[in-house]
């Protein structure tokens, strides 16, 4: 059976932490070091958003956000919090383009282009 990303990289620390105790403190800091940067690297599968947050990250209703969280949850990307409120993996839900960001480079463009 597979293990899921989260119990991988909380073996491999557990592991460092027996190391530093047997004073293997380098081989430590390099486990850990490994497991940073691929936390770092994976934080979008890895980290969960509430509601709220996909609501805003995506621009979508609720509705719409609610209407694919079954088929989320069976993939393993939507989940129920201690407190039965709905949570999705970040990398799940879209990210709305930055129109605002977008209509700034444009008006700075427009006016590198007038000088």
């Amino acid at each position: 059976m597979t293990r899921a990303l989260e119990q991988v990289l909380a073996d491999w620390r557990e592991r460092a932490s027996a190391l530093r105790l047997a004073v293997r403190a380098r081989d430590a800091e390099l486990i850990d070091k490994i497991c940073d940067d691929f936390a770092t690297a994976a934080e979008e599968y890895l980290r969960w958003l509430s509601e709220d947050e996909a609501r805003l990250r995506s621009g979508w209703s609720l509705s719409r956000l609610r209407g694919q969280f079954t088929a989320w949850e069976r993939q393993g990307h939507a989940r129920f919090d201690e407190k039965r409120r709905r949570q999705y993996r970040m990398l799940i839900v879209p990210q709305r383009a930055n129109t605002l960001a977008a209509r700034e480079r444009g008006r700075q463009a427009a006016t590198k282009g007038e000088t």
